[in-house]
C-alpha cells in the first residue's frame, strides 16, 4: 500500500511540476545534445570521407620514380606483403584556351579498380579521342578540346591525340575540394581534371602507381590505425624500391646497348655506302669532263662556216637596202601626195556640202525672191489699172466713185451728187495720190529685179567653182594612183629579195642558237662538273664529319649509358592528395572545439539542472517531514526525488543524443561541403561513447545533487521540517550605508536591493548562469572574429607581396640572371627579390617543428615584402646580421623567446645554432627570417637562392597577377609560381565552412541563456509565491508585481551579461588556444560588435523570459499561496 501511494505521489509530482520536469529535461537535453553532437562531428567527419574514399576505391599510397613504372614494377609492388591492389596510370597536364582563357588541364587515364570516377552527366570514355571532364570545369558534352602542351614539346610525344571530345563530366575521389593543385605549366594552378582511356596515351611506361592495402578499407580514414597500417605496406614499398630501380636500370643499359649496336652497324654501313657513292662521283666527273672536251671542238668548227655565210648575207642585205632606200623615198612622196589630195579632199567635201546647202538655199531664196517680185510687179499693174479706170471716171463725170468698191451705191442713193458737191475734187486727188505710189512701187521693184539678177549671177560663179575643184581633184586621185601601183611592184621585188634574204639568215641564226646552245651546254656541263666537284668535296667533308658525329653519338651514348643511375622512387600516402589532409585537419578543429566549448556549456547546464533539483527539494521539506512522521523509511522518501531527477535527466540525455549526433554533426558536415562539394553523402552514425559519457555526467551530477539534497533534510528530525524554516537574519545591504544614495531611493528600489542581497544562492546562480550563456555566446562570436580576421593580416598586412617564382633545379647563374633582366623589363611587375625558401627542422630541447627558413637577398627593401612587428605593442622589426626573426607561434610551440637560440637542421647531422633577435606577428605557417649575412655567418657558405619574391604593379587584380605569371611561368628558367592570392582563397573558402559551424554554437548558447533564465526565473517565483501574493493582497496590481520580480531579474541580467562579458574574454582566448591547430595561429581580438550581439541576445532573451512569466505571476492564488505553509 506505502508503495503505491508512493508511486502514485511521484506521478503526482510530476503532474503538478509539469513545468520544472520540462524545463530540467529540455536543459539537460541541451546540454548533452551539445555535447555529444559537438564531440560527434569530428568522427563523423572522419566516417563520411572514408566513406566516399571507400565507395571511389582511392588509392592507399601513390608511387612514382624518376624513369617511370614498368608493368614489371605493378607486378612486384602488387606482391608485397600487405599490398590488396596495384595498378599503373598515366598522367600529364596540358593547357587548352577557351574563349579567350587559358586552363591548365590534368589528364590522366581511368582506372579499372581504383581512383572511380563518378559521373554526372554523360558517361565514361570509351575510345581514344573521348575524355570525361570534371564536373565543375565550363565544358558541354559534345565539345572538342584542343590541346596544347605549354612546353617545346608537342602533345603528341605524350598523347596519341592533341584534341579530345567530351563525353562525360564528373567528380574524382582523388580531387575532393574545389582545388586541383599545382602545375609547372601555364598559371602555375591546375583548373580540373580530365579522364581519358588508357590507350589515349603513347608512352611506353606508366607515370605512377597506385597501391590499395588489404584491410585498410575496414579502418576509418585519418585514424591512427589506418594510418599505421598503411605506413607499414608504405615503408615496404619502398624496401623494394632500390631492387625495382636496378632491375629498371638494367633493362635500360640492356635496351641501350641494343640500340648502340644498331647505331654501331647503321653508321658502318653508312661508312661503305658513303664510300661506293664518292668513287662513283668520282669516275663520273672525269667521263663529264673528256665529254665537254669533245664538245668545245665541235664548236670552234661550226664558228668558222657561219662566219663566211654571214658575210654572203651582209653584202645582199645592203643591195636590199638600197632598194628599200629608194622604195621608201617613193612611198614617202607618194605619202605626201596623198596627204595633199586628202586634205584637198577634205576640204573640198568639206567645202562642198556648205556650198551646196548655200546654192540650194540660195536657189530656194531666188524662187522666193521671184515670186514676191512677180507678185510686186501684179500688184503695179493692178495700181495702173486702178489708176487708168479713176481717170477714166474723173473725165466722164458720173459721180461714180472710183474705187468702185460699191457700185449700186448711186442706185441706193441717187441724190448722192447734190449731197456732195466735193467728191469730183477728191477723186482727182485721189488719183494723184495713187500716181505717186505708183511711181514709188516701179521704183521699189526696179531695184528689187536688179538685186535679183546680181544674186542670180552669183549663184552661177558659185556652182561653176564648185565643178571646177572635183575635175582638179579627180585629176590628182589619177596621178596618185599610177603612182602607186609602180611602188607595189618594187615593193613586191623588195619583199622577194628580203624573204630570201630572211631564209637566209634565220637559217645562219639557226646555226648560231645550236652553237649558243652548245656553248650554254657546255658552260651548264662544266658547272655541273664544278658543282659536282664542289659536291663530291662537301659530300665527301659531310661525310667524313657526319660519320665523326655518329662516331662521337656512339661514345657519348656509352657514356650516358655508364651514367645511367639507379631511379629514384617516391611513395606517398593519401597526405599527397589536394585538400585531403584538409580534410582531417577540419575534422580534428572539430575535436578541439569539442573538447573546450561543449564541456563548458554543458557545465552550465548541468549546474542549473541541479539546482532546480536542489530548490525542489528544499521546497518540500514540510512533505518531506510529513511523509517521515508517517512511518516512511529515508529511502522511501528520497525515491521520489531520485527518480524524479533520473526520470527528467535521463529522457534530457536520451532527446539530447538522439537528436544532438543526428542534427549537429549533419548541420557541421554540411557546412564543410561548401570547401568539399564531391562528398556525395553524409554519414553520421551515433558514437556512444560520447551518448554514455554526457548522460552518465548529466544522471550523477542531478541524482547527486538531488541525494545530497535529500540527505540534508532528511537528516532533520520530523517536527522541524514541519515546520517552516525560520527566516533568514537581516542585514543591512551596502548601499543603506551611503546615506545620500539610499535615502533618495523608492520603496521598490530599497525592496530590490535588499531582495538581490537577501537570496545570494540565487543572485550568484543567477549571475552565473546568465554569465555563462553570455560568455558562450561571445565565445561564438569571438572564435568567428578570431578566425575570420587571419587571412586580412596575414596576406595584406603581414605578408605583402604577390608570390614566389621557383628556379628549376639545374639553372645556372647566368640563366638567373637573365630571368631578373626580364623581370626588370617586365611593366606588370613593380619589384623583386632574391630568396630561398626551405624546409628545416627547428628544434629546442625535446620540441620540434618543421618551419620554412626564409634567406631574403636585400634586407634594405625588406619592408616591401614583409611586415615585421610585434603582435601586441606592434612595435616594428628590421633583419639584422645579428639574429634570425622567428613567427610567434613558432617561438610558442618552441617555447622559446627573444635572445633565445634553437637549432635548424636542413638535414645536417648536427645542425646549427641560431639565434632568435625579434618574435613577429604570424598566423599562416611557421617562419624563421635570416639575412644574407647572419646565413653566411651560421652555416659558414653563401645562400644559393631558389626563388624569387614578386610584387605586381599596385591595383592589380588576381587575374592580372596570374596574367603576368603566365608569361613568367613560360621562360625555361621557371619551375613553378605559387601565388598568395591563392592560398588566401582556400583560407577563406575554408574558414567560411566555419561560419555555419558558429552559428551553431551562437544559437546553441541563445537556446541555453534562454532556458537557463526560464528556469532560474521560474524557481525564484516559486520560491517567492507566499510573498507575490501578500503583494496581491496588499493591493499591488499585476504590473506592479511583474515590475517588483523583473526589476530584479533585469538588474542580475546586466550584472550577469558584465560578468559574461569578463569570463566569455577569457573563455575566448582558452579556446582559441585549445582549438588553434600547429600550422595556424587564430586572432586572439573579440570586436566590438560580437560584445553588442551577445549583449543584446542576452537582454533580449531576460525580456522574453519575463514577457512569459508575466502570465504565470498572473496565475498566483493569492488565498492557496498564503495558506500553502500551513
Amino acid at each position: 500500500m506505502a508503495r503505491k501511494i508512493t508511486r502514485k505521489n511521484f506521478y503526482m509530482e510530476i503532474r503538478r511540476n509539469f513545468g520544472r520536469f520540462i524545463s530540467i529535461l529540455f536543459i539537460v537535453a541541451l546540454g548533452v545534445a551539445f555535447f555529444s553532437g559537438i564531440r560527434a562531428s569530428e568522427p563523423s567527419m572522419r566516417i563520411t570521407g572514408d566513406a566516399y574514399f571507400d565507395e571511389s576505391d582511392l588509392m592507399d599510397i601513390k608511387a612514382v620514380s624518376t624513369l617511370g613504372i614498368t608493368k614489371e614494377d605493378v607486378s612486384a609492388v602488387g606482391n608485397v606483403k600487405g599490398v590488396g591492389k596495384a595498378e599503373g596510370a598515366y598522367s600529364a597536364d596540358f593547357l587548352n584556351i577557351k574563349n579567350k582563357k587559358q586552363y591548365v588541364l590534368h589528364v590522366m587515364s581511368a582506372m579499372e579498380d581504383m581512383n572511380k570516377i563518378t559521373v554526372r552527366e554523360g558517361r565514361m570514355p570509351e575510345k581514344a579521342g573521348e575524355c570525361l571532364v570534371d564536373d565543375q570545369m565550363n565544358y558541354k558534352i559534345g565539345e572538342t578540346i584542343k590541346l596544347k602542351s605549354g612546353t617545346d614539346d608537342k602533345v603528341t610525344d605524350t598523347l596519341k591525340t592533341d584534341e579530345l571530345k567530351v563525353v562525360g563530366k564528373g567528380n574524382s575521389p582523388y580531387y575532393i575540394s574545389l582545388s586541383r593543385g599545382s602545375t609547372t605549366i601555364g598559371t602555375g594552378t591546375i583548373s580540373g581534371f580530365v579522364v581519358v582511356p588508357e590507350k589515349t596515351f603513347d608512352l611506353d611506361v606508366y607515370t605512377e602507381m597506385y597501391v590499395q592495402v588489404a584491410g585498410a578499407k575496414d579502418l576509418t580514414a585519418y585514424t591512427k590505425a589506418y594510418k599505421e597500417k598503411v605506413k607499414t605496406v608504405q615503408k615496404r614499398i619502398e624496401a623494394i624500391t632500390e631492387e625495382r630501380g636496378k632491375i629498371r636500370k638494367s633493362e635500360l643499359e640492356d635496351k641501350a646497348n641494343e640500340k648502340l649496336a644498331k647505331a654501331q652497324k647503321k653508321l658502318d654501313d653508312g661508312k661503305a655506302e658513303s664510300k661506293q657513292k664518292l668513287e662513283d662521283a668520282k669516275k663520273q666527273i672525269t667521263d663529264g669532263e673528256t665529254q665537254v672536251s669533245q664538245a668545245k671542238e665541235k664548236i670552234a668548227s661550226g664558228k668558222s662556216q657561219i662566219a663566211a655565210a654571214k658575210q654572203t648575207i651582209d653584202t645582199k642585205q645592203k643591195e636590199l637596202d638600197q632598194a628599200k632606200k629608194t622604195y621608201q623615198n617613193g612611198l614617202k612622196e607618194l605619202s605626201q601626195g596623198k596627204k595633199q589630195y586628202e586634205q584637198g579632199k577634205a576640204a573640198y567635201d568639206s567645202q562642198y556640202a556648205e556650198a551646196q546647202a548655200k546654192i540650194q538655199a540660195g536657189e530656194e531664196g531666188l524662187v522666193t525672191y521671184r515670186a514676191e517680185l512677180d507678185k510686186g510687179w501684179a500688184g503695179y499693174q493692178t495700181l495702173l489699172n486702178t489708176i487708168e479706170a479713176l481717170k477714166a471716171q474723173a473725165a466722164g463725170g458720173s459721180g461714180q466713185n472710183p474705187d468702185q468698191e460699191n457700185p449700186n451705191q448711186d442706185q441706193e442713193n441717187p441724190n448722192q451728187d447734190q449731197e456732195n458737191p466735193n467728191q469730183d475734187q477728191e477723186l482727182l486727188q485721189k488719183i494723184q495720190v495713187m500716181e505717186l505710189q505708183a511711181q514709188e512701187t516701179k521704183k521699189t521693184l526696179d531695184a528689187k529685179e536688179q538685186d535679183y539678177q546680181t544674186q542670180k549671177a552669183g549663184l552661177d560663179a558659185a556652182k561653176q567653182k564648185l565643178a571646177s575643184g572635183k575635175a582638179e581633184l579627180d585629176q590628182a586621185k589619177a596621178k596618185l594612183d599610177a603612182s602607186e601601183a609602180k611602188l607595189t611592184s618594187a615593193a613586191a621585188s623588195i619583199e622577194s629579195g628580203q624573204k630570201q634574204l630572211d631564209a637566209g639568215k634565220a637559217e645562219l641564226k639557226a646555226q648560231e642558237q645550236t652553237l649558243q646552245n652548245g656553248e650554254t651546254e657546255i658552260a651548264q656541263n662544266e658547272a655541273k662538273l664544278a658543282d659536282a666537284r664542289k659536291e663530291y668535296e662537301d659530300g665527301k667533308e659531310t661525310s667524313e664529319e657526319e660519320i665523326a658525329k655518329g662516331e662521337k653519338k656512339l661514345a657519348d651514348a656509352k657514356e650516358q649509358i655508364k651514367k645511367i643511375k639507379n631511379p629514384k622512387w617516391y611513395v606517398y600516402n593519401r597526405s599527397t592528395l589536394v585538400e585531403y589532409d584538409g580534410f582531417g585537419e577540419n575534422a580534428n578543429r572539430m575535436r578541439a572545439i569539442g573538447k573546450v566549448f561543449p564541456v563548458m556549456f554543458f557545465l552550465v547546464a548541468a549546474l542549473i539542472s541541479l539546482t532546480g533539483m536542489t530548490r525542489m527539494v528544499e521546497e518540500q521539506r514540510i512533505e518531506i517531514g510529513t511523509m517521515k512522521a508517517l512511518g516512511y523509511g529515508n529511502f522511501s522518501i528520497a525515491s521520489k526525488y531520485l527518480g524524479y531527477a533520473f526520470l527528467a535527466t535521463a529522457g534530457g540525455s536520451i532527446l539530447g543524443v538522439l537528436t544532438g549526433e543526428k542534427i549537429l554533426p549533419y548541420i557541421i558536415i554540411y557546412a564543410y561541403e561548401i570547401m568539399y562539394p564531391h562528398i556525395p553523402k553524409i554519414y553520421v552514425p551515433y558514437h556512444m561513447s560520447y551518448a554514455v559519457m554526457a548522460s552518465a555526467a548529466s544522471i550523477v551530477c542531478t541524482m547527486g545533487a538531488t541525494l545530497a539534497s535529500c540527505y540534508k533534510e532528511l537528516a532533520a528530525e520530523p517536527a522541524v521540517l514541519m515546520r517552516p524554516p525560520a527566516p533568514k537574519k537581516g542585514r543591512r545591504v551596502f548601499l543603506e550605508r551611503i546615506g545620500f544614495i539610499w535615502k533618495r531611493m523608492n520603496f521598490t528600489w530599497k525592496s530590490t536591493i535588499r531582495n538581490l542581497m537577501r537570496y545570494k544562492k540565487r543572485f550568484f546562480m543567477t549571475i552565473f548562469g546568465i554569465g555563462g550563456c553570455m560568455a558562450l555566446m561571445l565565445v561564438g562570436y569571438g572564435v568567428k572574429d578570431s578566425v575570420y580576421e587571419i587571412a586580412d593580416i596575414q596576406y595584406d598586412e603581414i605578408q605583402l607581396y604577390d608570390g614566389h617564382i621557383f628556379y628549376k633545379d639545374d639553372v645556372t647563374k647566368t640563366e638567373k640572371e637573365e630571368l631578373k633582366e626580364y623581370l626588370k623589363e617586365d611593366t606588370d611587375i613593380q619589384t623583386y627579390m632574391d630568396a630561398r625558401m626551405q624546409s628545416v627542422t627547428a628544434s629546442k630541447e625535446n620540441k620540434k617543428r618543421s618551419v620554412y627558413q626564409c634567406v631574403l637577398g636585400n634586407p634594405d627593401i625588406v619592408g616591401k615584402y614583409e611586415d615585421f612587428h610585434d603582435r601586441k605593442t606592434k612595435e616594428s622589426y628590421k633583419l639584422t646580421d645579428n639574429g634570425a626573426i622567428v613567427s610567434e607561434k613558432t617561438a610558442k610551440l618552441l617555447n622559446v623567446k627573444e635572445g633565445d637560440t634553437i637549432n635548424l637542421k636542413d638535414g645536417m647531422a648536427k645542425g646549427v645554432t641560431v639565434k632568435i633577435a625579434h618574435i613577429c606577428e604570424n598566423y599562416m605557417g611557421h617562419y624563421i627570417y635570416f639575412t644574407p649575412q647572419y646565413y653566411k655567418k651560421v652555416y659558414g657558405k653563401t645562400a644559393e637562392y631558389n626563388c624569387i619574391m614578386f610584387r605586381a604593379k599596385d591595383g592589380y587584380s588576381e587575374e592580372q597577377v596570374k596574367k603576368a605569371g603566365e608569361k613568367i611561368l613560360a621562360k625555361d628558367q621557371v619551375l613553378t609560381i605559387s601565388y598568395l592570392h591563392d592560398i588566401k582563397d582556400q583560407l577563406d573558402d575554408m574558414l567560411a565552412s566555419l561560419n555555419l559551424v558558429i552559428i551553431v554554437l551562437i544559437v546553441s548558447a541563445g537556446m541555453l541563456a534562454f532556458v537557463v533564465l526560464y528556469n532560474l526565473n521560474s524557481i525564484n517565483i516559486t520560491e517567492r509565491q507566499r510573498e507575490l501574493a501578500t503583494l496581491k493582497v496588499l493591493g499591488f496590481y499585476d504590473v506592479e508585481v511583474a515590475e517588483y520580480v523583473f526589476r530584479e531579474n533585469i538588474l542580475l541580467t546586466l550584472i550577469g551579461a558584465f560578468v559574461g562579458v569578463i569570463f566569455g574574454k577569457v573563455l575566448h582566448l582558452f579556446v582559441i588556444q585549445t582549438v588553434e591547430v600547429d600550422a595556424a595561429m587564430f586572432g586572439r581580438s573579440i570586436y566590438l560588435p560580437s560584445y553588442i550581439y551577445s549583449f543584446l541576445f542576452t537582454i533580449g532573451f531576460s525580456l522574453f523570459v519575463n514577457w512569459v512569466m508575466y502570465f504565470k505571476l498572473k496565475k498566483i492564488d493569492m488565498v492557496e499561496s498564503l495558506k500553502s505553509i500551513e
